[in-house]
């Protein structure tokens, strides 16, 4: 039996289901016994719905189970949404040198606007969020369901590209301050021309400039605390004890550009764990020679109207599950490895799972993840 995850990341492009997998991933470890908590930073926000939630908050939200088999296994599943600037505001608190000092920050009305605006910020905080829960709480999994896949590999760099921003000494040597905070506070300004210094003065004004070297000033004592989280999340990632999932779909496109970004995610020191191909028809029912003698069958003199409907409506979904195979079959072929892992969730009557019940039905085909 292999060991257990910690931590269970899935990626992957939009529209294949990602967001339902997740829960259904997490379902289907919390019906196992263990404490579960399913966190998304899909700004889409569909992970409440396919608990049967209105909405998710900030903070994990108790998801009632059914029993298993009619027993109470002790497992726990939770569910929450990762809020970019309240995370933001706590990493600012928590390597601040005073509460004053944390305060003059989060006051300061650039940090207002740029917490919620930052470059990365999302892909950082969630990265940050999910270190601080898996070292302040006791969880057994955490399952991770990220925006679609181009925003995932940003998911993958934030604390890699934080510390190479942080050790290049390039936000050091603009915010590095003079003897006192002034209008050349900015180390960049300093060294402007007055010419400059009052064009920027006349365009955005004294106050704001002042408030922006307030806030370069008090931010340069939060470095060494960010860098040293970032390298900590970076292990985090690389750890065996968290395993990355593609969620792809049987269409050209979705297995492409599932391949495409696959290519890109093994250059990474993490442990890719395998394919789940969401949303498969079938499976098939039969050899070609066989389709061949129904066909025959059903198109030949005196057959039923209403019999001749079902075998064709039965030999439609056959094709699209042949159709499935052939896509799954060729995705195998372009990944060629051994230990990758490849688990299929066939569609549950092409309908959408929006409720708790149809994810813990779902939750079966993803037992072994």
């Amino acid at each position: 039996m292999k060991p257990q995850p910690e931590v269970i990341v899935c990626v992957g492009t939009g529209g294949v289901g990602k967001t339902t997998v997740s829960a259904a991933i997490g379902v289907a470890h919390a019906l196992k016994g263990r404490k579960t908590l399913v966190m998304t930073i899909d700004p889409a926000k569909r992970l409440a719905q396919s608990m049967g939630l209105n909405a998710l908050k900030g903070i994990p939200t108790p998801i009632p189970l059914p029993a298993s088999g009619g027993m109470d296994t002790g497992g726990r599943l939770y569910a929450m949404i990762l809020e970019t600037r309240t995370t933001f505001n706590n990493l600012i608190r928590k390597y601040s040198e005073s509460p004053q000092k944390a305060d003059a920050i989060l006051n300061n009305s650039y940090y207002r606007y740029v917490s919620g605006e930052l470059a990365g910020s999302e892909d950082y905080m969630a990265m940050e969020k999910l270190y601080e829960i898996k070292n302040e709480y006791d969880y057994d999994l955490i399952v991770v369901d990220t925006p679609p896949a181009r925003h995932a590999i940003n998911f993958l760099t934030a604390p890699n590209r934080l510390i190479q921003l942080i050790s290049s000494g390039v936000l050091k040597w603009l915010v590095k301050p003079s003897m006192s905070i002034s209008l050349l506070g900015l180390n960049i300004l300093n060294r402007a021309p007055q010419k400059v210094v009052r064009l920027l003065k006349s365009y955005v004004g004294l106050e704001i400039v002042e408030e922006l070297t307030d806030f370069f000033g008090e931010f340069e004592e939060l470095y060494s605390g960010f860098k040293t989280r970032a390298k900590d999340v970076q292990a985090l990632l690389a750890s065996k004890k968290v395993r990355f999932y593609m969620v792809t779909m049987p269409t050209r496109d979705a297995v492409e550009e599932a391949v495409y970004f696959y290519s890109i995610m093994k250059g990474f020191d993490i442990n890719f764990a395998g394919f789940i191909i969401n949303k498969v028809h079938g499976p098939f029912y039969g050899s070609d020679a066989l389709r061949d003698d129904v066909s025959s069958f059903i198109h030949g003199p005196g057959i039923d109207e209403r019999l001749r409907r079902t075998v064709e409506e039965t030999l439609s979904m056959d094709r699209l599950a042949r159709h499935d195979k052939q896509l799954t079959d060729y995705l195998k072929t372009r990944i060629r490895l051994s230990r990758i892992e490849y688990h299929t969730i066939y569609l549950m009557m092409d309908r959408e799972l929006t409720n708790l019940s149809a994810l813990v039905e779902l939750s079966k085909a993803l037992d072994g993840i």
